[in-house]
């Protein structure tokens, strides 16, 4: 099994600030807070990139293993790697966006830079956001964008990391319509990659689903979660969580609007509330 965490940007973020502190004289600690700060995001943005490289060319070399029902582990394992692509594609973008803004920072003079503190957000963090629009499986597709907005103050202590009204994004990690696998399930999973200007890792959100219109919503930790993910959709008696290998489930994941009628159809409403958790710490800047 890959040991990802050592990919973890918070506790590269900690090796940064505590090595460029201990070389800036006290003085300067204020001042150069806002060159600090753009340092740790562009480290932290190039450790994602290389995370989420490890994480796709382990799916493509077949190296992520899953037990189950065959169809179910294609079905995953063909959404799981168009949605690590596209999540790569864009984490590419923001560290190259990362990396610009601190060569900006490290030439603009002391005096003219911004006064900005630099908040650990921890591991297990709970973000809590409200869905933008509509997702449905007859519609949209793995590695399709979605957004939304998060509901309430994400705090760290008695400060505010992301203020409510912070626009977030993601990438839908499971489309498969009910009734479509031999279980007669199907499942409509969705991914946090972005608060703000910060790219995140928060597990999967998944509503899960059979032809007769009965819908469960799940949380599933961890990025790839394959296993997890194909427990859920091979998963022929309703035995519901036993089916996710010691993820984290339910709790998180809110109340999934339940269909009035039979529909093959599964949805995530428009304004629907979906609680995601961090799995790596950010380090978020703050102004």
């Amino acid at each position: 099994m890959h040991n990802y965490n050592r990919f973890a940007p918070g506790a590269l973020a900690v090796l940064v600030v505590v090595g460029f502190s201990a070389c800036q004289p006290k003085a300067n600690d204020a001042a150069i807070q806002a060159q600090v700060a753009a340092q740790l995001q562009a480290k932290a943005a190039d450790d994602r990139v290389a995370l989420l490289e490890q994480q796709v060319a382990d799916m493509k070399a077949g190296k992520t293993r899953a037990s189950g029902d065959q169809e179910a582990i294609n079905q995953v394992s063909a959404a799981q790697i168009r949605a690590l692509d596209r999540q790569l594609a864009d984490a590419r973008q923001r560290a190259a966006d990362r990396r610009k803004d601190a060569v900006t920072l490290a030439s603009t003079p002391v005096a003219q830079l911004p006064k900005v503190t630099t908040l650990e957000v921890p591991s297990g963090t709970r973000i809590t956001v409200r869905m933008g629009a509509e997702l449905a499986t007859d519609r949209d597709q793995p590695g399709d964008p979605w957004s939304g907005t998060v509901s309430e103050d994400v705090m760290v202590g008695n400060a505010v990391a992301w203020t409510a009204g912070t626009t977030v994004s993601g990438v839908v990690a499971q489309s498969t319509p009910a009734g479509r696998l031999a279980s007669g399930k199907g499942g409509l999973g969705i991914r946090l990659t972005t608060v703000g200007r910060n790219g995140v890792d928060a597990g999967t959100y998944m509503v899960v689903g059979d032809a007769r219109g009965k819908r469960d919503a799940k949380f599933i930790g961890g990025t790839a979660a394959l296993g997890a993910l194909v427990g859920l959709l091979s998963d022929k008696n309703n035995q519901g969580d036993h089916a996710l290998g010691g993820a984290a489930a339910g709790a998180l994941a809110g109340t999934a609007l339940a269909a009035g009628t039979a529909d093959t159809v599964i949805r995530i409403p428009s304004s629907q509330l979906v609680t995601f958790s961090l799995t790596t710490s950010e380090p978020v800047t703050v102004k």
